[in-house]
């Protein structure tokens, strides 16, 4: 097994899990740390995750929302929202639901209270 090439950081807010990524994104590390998400997820029993990733590497939108559908089906009711550090369009530089684009999904926005 290869040591792990990213960090992840977890922070309970008042309303949701924050969940701080960076390093060395890949399909397996996705697998990774998506489990460990959902690990800490269950563990607050929290129905609202933000996403803040700071990751380099080359792993699809397509395939990260697999790999999401995969360990979070949606019936488990847990909404989950990206902000991407390093997304070069500014305009998807801001928090957006997962699977925003996918067709034959339903996501809903969370707000952010004290916008951290």
């Amino acid at each position: 097994m290869s040591p792990q090439k990213f960090i992840l950081d977890f922070e309970a807010r008042e309303n949701y899990l924050y969940a701080h990524l960076s390093g060395k994104d890949s399909f397996a590390a996705s697998l990774d740390y998506w489990n460990q998400i959902v690990d800490q997820v269950q563990q607050l029993n929290v129905t609202k995750v933000l996403v803040h990733e700071n990751l380099t590497g080359e792993v699809s939108e397509g395939e990260l929302f697999d790999v999401i559908m995969d360990i979070l089906p949606s019936s488990s009711g847990i909404q989950v929202a990206f902000y991407d550090e390093n997304d070069a369009e500014p305009e998807h530089q801001r928090v957006r639901p997962a699977g925003q684009q996918q067709s034959g999904c339903r996501y809903s926005d969370f707000p952010i209270p004290g916008n951290r």
